[in-house]
């Protein structure tokens, strides 16, 4: 895989001498698998010379356009993207799903007669739009991950993988914990802790390093990264090299030099190995997969899924908000045409939660204890309480860190923001309250199961015929596309032999196995989507769209349920009784495998 930096600048283009080794034009990457399929990260004014030289090459008839958010610097070059010109050419633009506009109509904005000579109709390339969410998707050989970022905008990051490597795109993204920006918290709070699962274990990192330390301090809120940061949690991700860009526009080539400096220093103090290198306009970085390297392609949603309800119909509630923020929050909502923001009296909350069933819910600081009443709302019955985002409205010394951090919130408004930064997060907040589905509720017996699960010895380990044998047999007596045996993981299910499905885990929360667990008798479900527990579960509305599931709970020796083996189908169907009955026959042959043998056991 081929990255190569087109266009490095952040905010406007600053084509001068003083700028000429690390370049003036805007956010534009191209990246090349091996393949030699092509994606262009982000088309600020660098796509322009990048669209010229795809002409030079004859590489400019097929291609794919990701955009982290639709603010100038990221999508100025569009217009001069001269593929896009091109009548026999194919295109696919991709970038985060909107509120009210699509993704077309934002681009098209730009263009609009009173600001552009041509309209976006100009171009005679065929082009597909494409609006993400957070999850996951492949564009031929390439598998690309997203995740929200925090910007003053909806704004996504994006991960790639091809040839064995991996590269993750992170422009425009603010720390979550402030002191964190300034190198002063060592353990993240919740939403930094996710930036950096994101980057787990990349070859490269591409991160917004607009600002120092020293720099943000007046900088707070317009959605950026200090070089500081960066490192930080580029060193924790385990990341093998870093690439700090989106330069700011009054940043010489010298002072950018001046930036991978404190870079290196930093990386130094830390003991740690990462490579860091400034991003240059017309650099090139080759990724090849490392001797050592052990990469694990998660499995996560669709990226490219339909939220099946409207912004219109979401219901917000506020509570213990202070004067300011609630006229902000409330004018967030109404710029996005959310109309029903509720502020709920203290006393009246738990009732209006379990009856009115909000899409996100803030608490604020005027409450005497919100974290404790976050807890309160999670105990109640129903799954809507447990699931339902509950964001904490604070100033940022109230935030506890590392362990201290209450895992029942959400996520942190933190002070100052602008109706800008609230408007952006409401809306990623909202997007994946909107992509819901109901995840199983823990054993009752859960530690002791765990126990059972790990004393097996099966986790992480290597295909074994004894079980594939069972899962092809299943596949092929019942005309499954996919047989699974499973076993659940604190947080995942592993997947101990797979037939028709290509990863080795998947996220507990997402697994129809996960609610098998609970049952002594087979989960059957017939039809997913006609089933309140699984109609929006992304493994549903999105790859491999599970419609069919059957599942027998798997036990161990003793008794403790450790997971199960099922077959899944892409469409709705039904089993006999002997048929349901040849199921529970082949899981109890599993079970006869689960355990360890003699043999092994004298090891």
């Amino acid at each position: 895989m081929k990255v190569r930096f087109w266009g490095t600048r952040g905010s406007i283009a600053t084509p001068s001498s003083a700028t000429l080794r690390y370049g003036g034009n805007t956010s534009c990457v191209e990246v090349m698998s091996d393949l030699g399929t092509t994606i262009l990260i982000d088309a600020g004014t660098g796509a322009h010379l990048l669209g010229k030289a795809l002409m030079e090459q004859g590489r400019a008839a097929r291609g794919h356009i990701l955009i982290s958010h639709t603010h100038w610097d990221h999508i100025q070059g569009l217009p001069f993207f001269a593929p896009l010109f091109v009548a026999d050419a194919e295109w696919h633009i991709y970038g985060p799903r909107g509120i009210g506009k699509t993704l077309q109509e934002v681009l098209a904005a730009q263009m609009d007669y009173s600001y552009f000579p041509i309209a976006l109709n100009a171009f005679t390339a065929k082009l597909h739009y494409h609006e993400v969410v957070e999850g996951a998707f492949s564009i031929e050989d390439i598998w690309i991950a997203t995740h929200y970022l925090n910007h003053p905008a909806l704004t996504v990051g994006y991960r790639l993988e091809a040839d064995g490597a991996s590269m993750v795109y992170a422009s425009d993204h603010e720390p979550h914990n402030r002191r964190a920006a300034e190198g002063l918290v060592e353990a993240p709070e919740s939403g930094d802790a996710a930036h950096v699962e994101f980057m787990r274990g990349a070859d490269l990192v591409i991160h917004d390093t607009q600002y120092t330390a020293a720099e943000y301090r007046t900088k707070i809120g317009w959605g950026h990264s200090t070089v500081e940061y960066a490192v930080d949690v580029a060193i924790a991700a385990r990341v093998r090299k870093l690439a700090l860009f989106h330069h700011d526009p009054d940043r010489s080539d010298d002072a950018v030099d001046q930036l991978v400096s404190i870079a290196c220093e930093r990386v130094a103090t830390a003991g740690d190995d990462l490579s860091v290198v400034g991003a240059a306009e017309g650099s090139v970085i080759e990724l090849r997969r490392a001797a050592d390297a052990i990469k694990a392609t998660p499995f996560l949603r669709s990226s490219l899924v339909q939220p099946r309800s409207s912004i219109s119909e979401e219901l917000v509630f506020i509570a213990g908000v202070p004067a300011k923020d609630r006229a902000i929050l409330t004018a967030a909502a109404k710029a996005d045409g959310i109309p029903s923001v509720s502020e709920v009296a203290i006393g009246d909350l738990k009732d209006a939660v379990l009856n009115g069933r909000p899409s996100l819910i803030f608490l604020g600081d005027a409450l005497p204890d919100p974290v404790a009443l976050c807890a309160e709302i999670r105990a109640l019955p129903g799954e809507d309480a447990k699931e339902t985002p509950i964001i904490i409205v604070a100033n940022q010394s109230q935030v506890p860190i590392g362990k201290d951090l209450p895992t029942l919130v959400t996520d942190w408004l933190t002070r100052p923001y602008s109706l800008q930064y609230a408007r952006s997060r409401m809306r990623a907040w909202l997007m994946r309250s909107m992509l819901r589905w109901r995840k199983a509720a823990l054993p009752p017996d859960e530690e002791e199961r765990l126990a059972a699960v790990y004393r097996l010895g099966l986790l992480d380990t290597d295909a074994e015929e004894r079980f594939d044998r069972h899962v092809r047999i299943a596949a092929a007596s019942f005309a499954a596309p996919i047989a699974l045996v499973s076993l659940i993981d604190r947080e995942r299910q592993w997947y101990k032999a797979h037939y028709g499905f290509d990863f080795s885990e998947t996220s507990r929360d997402m697994g129809f196995c996960s609610h098998a667990i609970l049952q002594s008798e087979p989960l059957v479900v017939n039809d997913a989507l006609r089933d309140d527990r699984f109609a929006e579960n992304p493994v549903v509305i999105g790859d491999p769209h599970v419609r069919f599931y059957a599942g027998v709970p798997l036990h161990a020796a003793d008794g403790a349920c450790v997971g199960a083996f099922c077959i899944v189908d892409h469409k709705p169907r039904s089993l006999s009784a002997a048929q349901l009955g040849m199921l529970k026959d082949i899981a109890r042959l599993i079970e006869e495998e689960l355990e360890p043998r003699p043999a092994e056991k004298a090891d």
